[in-house]
């Protein structure tokens, strides 16, 4: 199993440093957190992870299915690492901007729990970036001989990633503090992001070269 950690590590890392930049999953967890409170975000939250739990399948599937081809496989692991190379870039050049445009509504609603499941599922299942994202995530992680258990336990924790992750967000969201925080710093966490998804990719494509 410790022949597979290096490949775990960059994996959970490169996951990690994604889901610390804000993006339309955030936003949606912010305004539904925002206005219905905690637990409607939590909701919200479980909704995004189970839509990221049906790509993250999908692409475990599919890389199954081609790491054969070395090929292909080596292709798609050159395609990923650029793609995280343009995150990256997205990141760096990020500008500031305003998270937060009014306080939080303390009022309690009766909003139908499905309601709340489905803006979130739906705004994750409809992002045609987040099939993208996965597959790098599998292509740069997985070698031709990792075994699918493996490959299983990297799809597991990146569905539980998300959904505590997002989770984690909603605490923050309806706390003041952490409010503050957020609006001050969030973009340099983007300029960070950044670098450090910068650094992966460009290590993986020495690798491959």
């Amino acid at each position: 199993m410790e022949i597979y950690f290096t490949d775990f590590l960059a994996l959970a890392l490169a996951h990690f440093v994604a889901l610390l930049s804000p993006g339309v999953d955030f936003f949606i967890i912010l305004t539904n957190s925002s206005k219905y409170g905690k637990t409607a975000g939590i909701i919200t939250s479980m909704g995004i992870a189970f839509a990221n739990l049906f790509y993250i399948l999908l692409a475990l599937f599919g890389i199954t299915l081609i790491k054969d081809n070395e090929v292909v496989f080596t292709s798609i692991k050159i395609l990923g690492s650029l793609y995280l190379l343009y995150i990256g870039y997205l990141l760096l050049s990020s500008k500031k901007r305003k998270l937060f445009s009014k306080k939080i509504e303390k009022k309690e609603t009766k909003k139908d729990i499905f309601k709340y499941f489905s803006i979130g599922f739906l705004s994750a299942i409809l992002n045609p970036k987040n099939s993208i994202f996965y597959f790098t995530m599998f292509s740069i992680s997985i070698q031709n001989d990792t075994p699918f258990y493996v490959q299983s336990l990297y799809a597991t924790w990146m569905f539980l990633a998300v959904l505590f992750w997002d989770i984690f967000i909603v605490y923050l969201v309806t706390n003041d503090k952490s409010r503050i925080f957020l609006e001050k710093y969030s973009n340099f966490i983007e300029k960070i992001s950044g670098i450090v998804l910068f650094i992966i990719g460009s290590s993986i494509i020495f690798n491959i070269l």
